[in-house]
């Protein structure tokens, strides 16, 4: 069958379409924990960088030595949240992207095999629609066969019984001949 789509032929599906839904919805399960443990993350990063702010003592004079005053620097001016929270984050990312991938390329192949299904099923509805027309040809040809058929039977009884009736007067002619041609009997000369 020709596909009239751009899509590319698949290799043969070893596995049925339910275990692959199967599998794309166990990777978004698996891809929602990743995104929520990167969420954890980053607000964990968020929080200490926070915490790394520091209050300023500002000095001068005795009457403001007392004050003092939060810092409220941007995370680029404080110091950076340590490596191992990055490196978690980058290594999560890391693991979420295959994931992701693998994802997208399971639904690109449920789309291509709900296309191809829509195809056959158009394809089984044609071949079933001329099926069916066949099928009611083929039928209205036997009525006609059988029709015919009935015909042929009247008009060989007609001719039967017609065979026969001559048949009958051949043989009722023959005997009148027989009995004239014949001679008398004796019986007949008696009388």
């Amino acid at each position: 069958m020709t596909s009239q789509t751009s899509i590319k032929k698949l290799p043969p599906i070893k596995e049925d379409v339910n275990t692959l839904k199967q599998r794309v919805q166990d990777l978004e399960r698996e891809v929602a924990q990743y995104k929520s443990r990167l969420e954890e993350l980053r607000k964990a990063k968020n929080n200490l960088i926070i915490k790394k702010t520091t209050e300023y003592v500002k000095t001068g004079s005795p009457a403001q030595a007392n004050t003092r005053e939060k810092s409220t620097a941007s995370p680029q001016e404080t110091e950076q949240a340590p490596p191992a929270n990055s490196q978690y984050a980058e290594e999560l990312e890391k693991m979420v992207q295959p994931l992701q991938d693998e994802l997208g390329e399971a639904r690109n192949l449920i789309a291509a095999l709900k296309i191809e299904n829509e195809e056959l099923k158009v394809e089984l509805d044609q071949k079933k629609k001329f099926f069916d027309e066949e099928l009611a040809r083929s039928m209205n040809k036997n009525e006609e066969y059988k029709r015919e058929i009935k015909q042929w039977e009247i008009m060989y009884k007609e001719w039967m019984q017609m065979m026969e009736d001559r048949v009958t007067n051949i043989n009722r002619t023959h005997q009148i001949l027989q009995q004239c041609i014949r001679p008398p009997t004796e019986d007949s000369t008696s009388n």
